[in-house]
């Protein structure tokens, strides 16, 4: 059996051999070195996998700024929309607000109150309202209280739109006001979608109804006690 070599040993064995230390030395090297590529290979993945993940965060939160900058316009929108109804003092300017503010307003191609002929005031037509029979009014909500999308019923407007939103007014107000609907034409196919402000519409609606209320029962053409 071979005795163990003392360090002393050793040490005289390698000088007498120098050549064996520098391929130690060199394989010790090579081991580093590979080691090394190996570390850098896996900070390297790691770090695009957090530029990802910084970049997929920072779309999320850009969409997310974007959809409140959306909204807050949206709503200012529906404030100056509320003013601009208050401040008529007549039929003629509340028609006028519908048919020429609103568009200005809303960024809208154009802007509408549809009556039922079975309901509608006297001179409705002659106010800027379109009269039109239930039948047809309810195709145009396509039987709800709200429509939006692709523009299905033509003649509304004097030019072809893209997309157009219809919305009922407040069934719980009087005739005419009840059965009456609000459309709105869009500038392109993509205007008006469910998540593009349905309950912006609603409120919308809802505040043309009530204005509109309070001028006929300004001008006596409904009790104020229905």
């Amino acid at each position: 059996m071979t005795s163990q070599l003392s360090d002393d040993e050793i040490l005289a064995y390698l000088e007498r051999r120098p050549e064996l230390l520098t391929l130690v030395l060199k394989a010790h090297a090579a081991q580093n070195s590979t080691a090394n590529m190996g570390l850098f290979d896996a900070t390297g993945k790691i770090a695009a996998n957090a530029r990802a993940e910084a970049r997929r965060l920072s779309q999320a939160n850009q969409s997310l700024l974007d959809a409140a900058a959306t909204n807050m316009l949206h709503w200012q929108a529906l404030h100056h929309a509320t003013l601009g109804f208050l401040a008529c003092n007549d039929l003629i300017s509340f028609a006028q607000m519908i048919d020429e503010e609103l568009p200005l307003i809303f960024g809208l191609a154009g802007a509408r109150l549809l009556m039922p002929e079975e309901t509608a005031l006297d001179q409705a037509e002659e106010l800027g309202f379109l009269v039109l029979p239930s039948e047809q009014m309810q195709a145009i909500l396509s039987a709800g209280s709200i429509y939006m999308g692709p523009a299905h019923t033509t003649g509304l407007f004097s030019s072809p739109v893209a997309s157009m939103a219809a919305i009922a007014l407040p069934d719980q107000l009087p005739a005419p006001i009840a059965g009456s609907a609000l459309v709105l034409a869009g500038r392109d196919e993509t205007s008006f979608t469910p998540e593009q402000g349905q309950t912006l519409l609603t409120n919308l609606a809802e505040i043309a109804g009530v204005c509109l209320m309070a001028k006929l029962e300004a001008h006596e053409l409904i009790s104020d006690s229905e």
